[in-house]
């Protein structure tokens, strides 16, 4: 018995994070993965955490989480071995300098490679000088926190992590349509990767300068990470809803209507949290957390190392196992169908998935998401090829389509969201109210059609509709379903409410990222889809056991542990050593860095220099900030660059369309939309090829707009829609909006 991917054999010749994340997640689902290491090992090994804090390049707690079950062997490059190994491999997946590996590449005819690199194997910046720090500077990632401190990194390398899930992503998509006799190559751009896992912030800007409104307005989330009397708990209004209900939990109603201006900052964000603090410190972090989960509220816990080994869901779902000695997280996802049986005449995957147009086409995918983890899926499976129908209701559609949407812009305002089309494009529309007992029969016989079912509301939401998975087994015994709750179907914290400041918080990663002496810092909320790439992979996995067995199954991809699988060394070296580091802000071992001002307002740089003992940091941070002081951005970054030194300009939101390496690479693309005309949205951070020529194929939808055609498609009449029209089962306006 095996996982579904056994049989794959996989050469990884890659070092530090994104590309042995990548390879690690194929060793979860079952491949055979063979490391080579250079001569002198992968530098991870001599990061740490080391067990009682010695070096020990054996021992190091990361190296061994993102390379258990790994064949780990040194060679080198030019050895004879690596030609023998990668000849016999179905995936080779590196991450030297583009051009590096090329001919190695060729050796097997129908190899899938996956090269990882800063900028991707094309375009003008192809061979520019990068670092983690940069990268996150160029993409968007490191963002003003507090207004007397330059903008800080995401911190626990969580964003190295990124691009290593989409390189899985890719590899097991190209592999479903590798061409017989012909290399495949996913080409993954690192900086692309973390671009993507923004909310759209291109588009917002676009979107504030159309109304008239500064291009990079930002609000604070409210009321975001403050003090409990034991600790940091987030509270994460969402709606406005949630804002009174917070005001009526404090005692503090009269702050109701000022939800905005202390959102922006206004002289009202100051007095009204001079109030709250002191009933905020009252209460512990899970007084606080069960109070506000008791009023639908999202909040959570700001977990470090330390405390999410205690956390009530993560201990109960037996979620962090033992790593010998210390504890790192498990799987990212679970399977009801746990194992495939190999069998010894089993073809492998890439000779029996060839010559699809797309990787799937073909597939039928009811979608019953909301906002963005479970639609960042759908759309990525219509992107190659699914057939996606998206449910929503007009009593109550999903609710994305009012992110970055207002009132004041008439009665169709909840068709002007771009971050909801930018989620929802390659899908078909369709209306139900699943309250009624006729919408629930047509999501039963859409459900009765399809291959895969998606959703990520809480637990109680679709088994209340009858369309929990045992529901949908006895309508298709072999149907997929992917469940992405927030912090999952079982454990006591099963029903919470949350969004992707809540996985964060409770994951790890804001704890992780921040300044030493300041608050822990919320990330701009990546969650979303680094779990809907996660998710993405564990479907191609179960489409794989189908494939073998011809079985369907439920897969649970609970978003809090998908956060704590990217932020796993905090965790690592507590239960190592005890020890919770603390936030490093823009620091980072092996490097002197920073981010720095320019001579140019609210203009900074970010750079990065091997680290030399000559200096210490703080000695670094002094003399690098009185130069840039003194330069442009640009004069700091053609300096730098030309010494090879990694640096480049913060890239704020507006700034992101006139990008030339994205120009390049073709990573945005321009559809029609019947209400807001065009639209240049971001595709996928990598490239298959050969493969689909485009990241995108279908504009994104209309509320309601494919009722018609797809209930037409199950037998209904001219006079059955109206019947449903006049019912209020389908249409296609919000109904009070």
């Amino acid at each position: 018995m095996a996982g579904p991917f056994a049989g794959l054999r996989v050469v990884e010749i890659a070092t530090e994070i994104s590309g042995p994340y990548a390879t690690k997640l194929f060793v979860d689902l079952g491949a055979e993965v063979t490391k080579i290491e250079p001569p002198g090992g992968d530098p991870l090994r001599r990061w740490g955490p080391f067990p009682g804090g010695v070096t020990d390049p054996e021992r190091c707690g990361l190296f061994e989480y993102l390379n258990a079950g790994k064949r780990c062997i040194t060679l080198d490059l030019g050895d004879p071995a690596v030609r023998d190994l990668i000849a016999q491999a179905d995936l080779l997946v590196e991450d030297l300098p583009p051009g590096r590996l090329e001919r190695l590449g060729q050796l097997s005819p129908n190899l899938v490679v996956l090269r990882i690199s800063p900028f991707g194997q094309t375009g003008p910046w192809r061979d520019r000088p990068a670092s983690p720090l940069t990268l996150q500077a160029v993409s968007g990632w490191i963002s003003s926190r507090d207004p007397d401190r330059p903008p800080v990194q995401a911190g626990a390398r969580i964003a190295e992590y990124v691009a290593g899930a989409y390189g899985a992503l890719g590899a097991l998509t190209a592999l479903r349509q590798a061409r017989a006799g012909r290399v495949t190559e996913v080409d993954v751009s690192q900086f692309e990767s973390l671009l993507s896992t923004l909310p759209y912030p291109m588009l917002m800007a676009e979107r504030m300068r159309s109304l008239g409104l500064p291009a990079n307005l930002r609000s604070s989330p409210m009321l975001g990470v403050v003090r409990a009397a034991d600790g940091w708990v987030g509270i994460n209004c969402l709606t406005g809803q949630h804002w009174l209900d917070v005001c009526a939990m404090l005692g503090l109603p009269e702050y109701g209507e000022h939800q905005i201006a202390i959102m922006l900052g206004g002289p009202e964000r100051a007095e009204f949290f001079a109030k709250a603090a002191p009933l905020l410190a009252e209460r512990t972090v899970a007084e606080t957390v069960e109070l506000s989960q008791a009023l639908r509220i999202p909040a959570a816990p700001v977990n470090d190392g330390a405390t999410v080994l205690d956390c009530p869901q993560y201990a109960k779902r037996g979620f962090f196992v033992d790593g010998g000695g210390f504890w790192w997280p498990g799987s990212p996802f679970r399977f009801s169908a746990s194992v495939t049986p190999l069998r010894k005449s089993e073809p492998k995957i890439a000779a029996t998935l060839r010559s699809r147009p797309e990787p799937f086409a073909g597939l039928r995918v009811l979608d019953l998401s909301t906002f963005w983890a479970g639609a960042y899926l759908t759309c990525y499976l219509g992107a190659f090829g699914a057939n996606i129908v998206k449910v929503e209701s007009i009593q109550r559609p999903d609710g994305h389509r009012y992110s970055g949407a207002f009132p004041f812009e008439g009665e169709d305002w909840y068709e002007r969201s771009a971050i909801w089309q930018a989620t929802n494009l390659n899908k078909l529309d369709l209306t139900l109210d699943l309250t009624s007992q006729r919408g629930r029969d047509i999501a039963r016989r859409l459900a009765a059609q399809a291959d895969v079912v998606v959703e990520n509301f809480s637990p109680r939401v679709v088994e209340h509709f009858g369309l929990d998975y045992a529901s949908l087994v006895s309508l298709k015994p072999d149907v997929i379903m992917v469940r992405m709750p927030g912090f999952g179907l079982e454990g006591p914290w099963r029903d919470y409410v949350g969004w992707a400041l809540n996985i964060e918080q409770t994951s790890g990663m804001t704890a992780a990222t921040g300044y030493a002496d300041g608050p822990p810092c919320n990330l701009q909320g990546p969650a979303d889809p680094i779990v809907g790439v996660h998710a993405g992979i564990a479907l191609l996995a179960a489409l794989e056991h189908r494939r073998r067995t011809g079985e369907g199954q439920l897969i649970e991809v609970a978003q809090i542990e998908v956060a704590a699988c990217v932020t796993a060394e905090p965790v690592i070296e507590y239960s190592m050593n005890g020890v919770v580091r603390s936030r490093e802000g823009n620091r980072q071992r092996g490097y002197l860095q920073g981010v720095y001002p320019t001579g140019e307002d609210g203009v900074w740089v970010a750079l990065s220099v091997p680290h030399c003992d000559a200096l210490d940091h703080d000695a670094f941070d002094q003399m690098v900030g009185s130069w840039t002081r003194t330069q442009t951005a640009a004069a700091i970054v053609e300096t730098l660059r030309g010494q090879g030194i990694p640096a480049e300009q913060l890239t704020a939101a507006d700034q992101m369309y006139d990008v030339p390496q994205l120009d390049a690479r073709g990573f945005y693309e321009q559809f029609e939309h019947p209400v807001t005309g065009p639209r240049r949205y971001p595709g996928w951070p990598f490239r298959i090829t050969p493969g689909p020529a485009r990241h995108h194929r279908m504009a994104p939808p209309t509320l309601g707009q494919h009722n018609d055609e797809i209930l037409r498609g199950l037998g209904f009449s001219d006079d059955d829609l109206a019947e449903l029209r006049d019912r209020r089962v389908i249409g296609e306006r919000v109904l009070n909006a």
